[in-house]
């Protein structure tokens, strides 16, 4: 049954589970743990959940299409987040360590459709849960669990579904050195990030009353951290590309409160699957285009200029306007994600990817 109280009431019980009591007989309470310097990863494990961290995602996005060449792109993530570092083991059905949200979008790119969905639960078995041992994660009957011949995909409601099987592409790769990735300049201002791109996906998508057999490729994201952007910062521009030049590119700049660029890093991963980590003086991003929300009033860019360090200009333009997510059954939190073509600096098809824009409606986090 979908989760009918607010957030606030959840984390009101929550608190309740976590330092209840006489707090002058209380010990300290424990600090979330930070992402400070390389850690020592292993898979399958690290593909699963990491207790101590505040806040913790698995992102799906890819560009796929049927036969007939219809285009399609999808997104589906699950977010993790920890009401507190620890919580007593109490018998309580309310007692619980973790809120867990989902978001799920199509964009029907030939159809000029875009669909998306939202769910929020607390983490209990039954209800959501992600294993500590490797891909295995839900929330109610929507899902990413890696198996022996791949990671399967699926979030399905009436009129809406992702069902897809994911096989072996490249990765993981560490996007940074040891896999920190930087956020600020401020010591944890930080996550540990590793993604794995180029994952060949087939299987079915479901839009309206109509199934589409697709195939193409995916990306796939995973972070954990417990720094929120710093206060002079309200929303990154994220991409990550499929180049056909065999690279792929993950860029990202995080606004300040004015719009301006105050962090860009990236990382370039050469054919070989090694990565290129990238400084700001490697990059530059140029916004163009900005499209309207009518729903939520935001402005969002729907063309970048890229220069990147070892390869040639790009443009990478969204596939259609309006792949904005309104959340309001979980995160409350509304951006842009969607699917994105690249061409060279003349015009020529150079790949695909995906394209995110959050803080434009108000600051992530503020």
């Amino acid at each position: 049954m979908p989760l009918k109280v607010s957030v606030l009431t959840i984390l009101l019980f929550a608190l309740t589970s976590y330092g209840a009591g006489d707090t002058a007989t209380q010990p300290a309470k424990p600090e979330f743990s930070q992402a400070l310097g390389p850690r020592e990863w292993a898979f399958p494990r690290d593909h699963g959940r990491h207790d101590g961290f505040k806040t913790e995602w698995w992102y799906f996005t890819g560009n796929l299409r049927d036969e007939a060449g219809h285009r399609f792109g999808y997104q589906l993530t699950f977010f993790r987040t920890a009401v507190a570092p620890a919580v007593a083991d109490r018998p309580s059905p309310w007692a619980m360590r973790d809120l867990y949200f989902a978001h799920a979008a199509i964009s029907d790119i030939d159809g000029n459709q875009f669909t998306f969905k939202d769910r929020m639960q607390r983490g209990r078995p039954g209800l959501a849960y992600a294993s500590d041992q490797s891909l295995d994660v839900m929330l109610l009957d929507w899902s990413a669990k890696q198996a022996a011949d791949g990671i399967a995909l699926r979030a399905s409601e009436p009129g809406f579904g992702i069902e897809l099987q994911c096989g072996q592409g490249r990765g993981p790769v560490l996007q940074g050195p040891g896999g920190v990735n930087a956020k600020g300049r401020e010591r944890g201002q930080a996550s540990y990030y590793y993604s794995m791109t180029r994952l060949p996906t087939k299987g079915t998508l479901t839009v309206g009353e109509r199934r589409f057999q697709v195939s193409g490729l995916s990306w796939m994201d995973h972070e954990f951290s417990s720094n929120a952007l710093a206060p002079n910062q309200s929303g990154w521009d994220w991409m990550g590309l499929h180049l056909a030049s065999g690279d792929d590119l993950m860029l990202y700049r995080i606004r300040d409160r004015a719009g301006g660029a105050d962090y860009v890093s990236g990382t370039r991963i050469t054919p070989d699957g090694v990565p290129h980590y990238l400084a700001s003086t490697d990059i530059a991003m140029e916004s163009a285009k900005p499209w309207k929300s009518s729903a939520t009033g935001a402005t969002y860019p729907q063309e970048w200029k890229l220069k990147c360090a070892g390869l040639p200009g790009l443009i990478v333009r969204s596939e259609m306007a309006g792949q904005e997510l309104i959340t309001k059954n979980s995160t409350d939190v509304d951006y842009f994600e969607g699917a994105a073509k690249v061409t060279d600096d003349q015009g020529r098809p150079a790949g695909e990817g995906y394209l995110e824009m959050t803080g434009y409606v108000k600051p992530v986090g503020g």
